[in-house]
Formats: C-alpha cells, sequence, structure tokens
C-alpha cells in the first residue's frame, strides 16, 4: 500500500514508512499536513498488522525543520489551542502505543515539530549529518507535546533544561554522546541500516515485543522495588496465559 502526498505512507509486509514530504520547506509542516499525519498514524498504530512504524523526511537535508511559520502565525483565538491538543494527541499516541515498534530515522534537521517527533519514538536513528533543536522558548512557545517529558527521560533534567532553554543545535555525535540517538550512520546508509534494525525485530514474538516494551516504558521513571513488582506482574500474566493455551 503506498500513499502519496505531503505525508506519504508506505507499507510492506509487516512495517509501514511514513514520510514527512515537503523537501522545499525541509519538510516543515502545516496545520493541514499536521492533521493528515495524526489520521495516518492513528490508522497504521490500529492496524494489527503493522509492526514496526519508521518516520523519516523527504531527501536528504532534513527528516522535519519544525512548522511552518504562516501556520503558526495564522492561527487565531481557539485555532491556537485546537492546533497545539492536536500536537499532544499525536505525539502521545505515538508515544503510547502498545501496539508496534516506533523508530525515527533522523535524516537531517529534527526541530520543533521534528525534535518533538523523534522524541515520542522507541529509537532514534540519527545520520551523521542530523541536527536536533528545540527552538519553542526562544519563539515564547511552551516546550509541550512531550519536547520535555520525552527528552527529560532519556538525558536526564539538567541536560534537557541546557537543550530547551538555550534553543542551542545538538549534533548528531553529541545525540549519540548522551542517549538522545541510539544509532549513528552515514546518511547515505541511514535507511538502509534502519531497514536491517527492522528485520531483526520482526524475527521475534510480536507478543513478547510489545509485552517487552509496555513494561519497560511502565518502569521508567519508578524505583527499583516498583519496577520489580510490575515485572513480576507481567511474568505472572505471561505463564497464565501460557497454562491456559496449553489446556
Amino acid at each position: 500500500m503506498i500513499v502519496t502526498g505531503e505525508i506519504k505512507v508506505s507499507i510492506e509486509d509487516a512495517h509501514a514508512i511514513i514520510t514527512i514530504s515537503r523537501p522545499e520547506k525541509l519538510n516543515s509542516v502545516t496545520k493541514e499536513m499536521l492533521v493528515d499525519f495524526s489520521e495516518q498514524v492513528s490508522q497504521i498504530a490500529n492496524n494489527p498488522n503493522i509492526r514496526v512504524i519508521i518516520f523519516t523526511g523527504e531527501e536528504k537535508r532534513a527528516f522535519s525543520a519544525g512548522f511552518d511559520m504562516d501556520t503558526i502565525m495564522g492561527l487565531k483565538g481557539e485555532e491556537v489551542t485546537e492546533f497545539f491538543k492536536l500536537l499532544e494527541r499525536t505525539m502521545r499516541l505515538i508515544r503510547q502505543n502498545r501496539t508496534c515498534i516506533t523508530i525515527a530515522a533522523v535524516n537531517g534537521y529534527a526541530i520543533g515539530f521534528g525534535a518533538m517527533l523523534a522524541l515520542a519514538c522507541d529509537f532514534r536513528f540519527f545520520s551523521d549529518t542530523a541536527v536536533f533543536r528545540l527552538p519553542e522558548v526562544e519563539l515564547s512557545v511552551f516546550p509541550a507535546a512531550g519536547a520535555s517529558s520525552n527528552l527529560m527521560y532519556l538525558v536526564g533534567p539538567a541536560r534537557a533544561k541546557d537543550i530547551i532553554m538555550t534553543t542551542r543545535k545538538v549534533s548528531a555525535k553529541e545525540a549519540l554522546q548522551i542517549g538522545l540517538a541510539d544509532m549513528l550512520v552515514n546518511q547515505d546508509e541511514l535507511m538502509e541500516k534502519t531497514l536491517e534494525y527492522v528485520e531483526e525485530i520482526l524475527k521475534k514474538d510480536a507478543t513478547i515485543l510489545v509485552r517487552t516494551k509496555t513494561l519497560i516504558d511502565g518502569m521508567t521513571g519508578k524505583d527499583i522495588a516498583d519496577a520489580d513488582e510490575l515485572e513480576t506482574a507481567y511474568l505472572d500474566e505471561w505463564l497464565r496465559e501460557r497454562e491456559e493455551s496449553s489446556e
């Protein structure tokens, strides 16, 4: 299945690739694109045949350089609230989905929306040309929609404050060093390496993978005792289901 347009979707076997496709504007996202993006993510996340979603940007310059400024400047009254609530729901859907693994193949500038999208995914694979930046504070915009919470979980509170408050650029090399990126590869090999990783993921038991992802997400932020209890609860559930299936 292939969906064309500014939000392109390609589905092959058990994985989907969602590509932000507005390369002449560094894949910046308009209001209409955000609506389409949110709908596509929702449909794919609820497709029981899809086990992995890859997000990337068209061409080599940008993953997504953020929101189209004409979109932001053109919002009036309640439109501002509606827009940012849709953004929040979309990022939360990606971050909290319990049906598939999500990977950001960050092929260039990941700024604003692009940075939030990368943070919401389970894994972030950076090309050597990738640049990460959250400019919201500089624009007098509150850094929500996972920008603060997801970044803090990945790099810790002090680094998160630094990156968000200074609005500075984070290189691909630094991203790998601080745990923001999970893999750093040559730009020309980014999608190849991402698909190789996906191929390995798809060899594993689908139910165990999703439960493991859900367990680790649930343990995040808990102390060791609470994490142990949650892990035991997941184990007990798995053992109970195995017994029932063997009867």
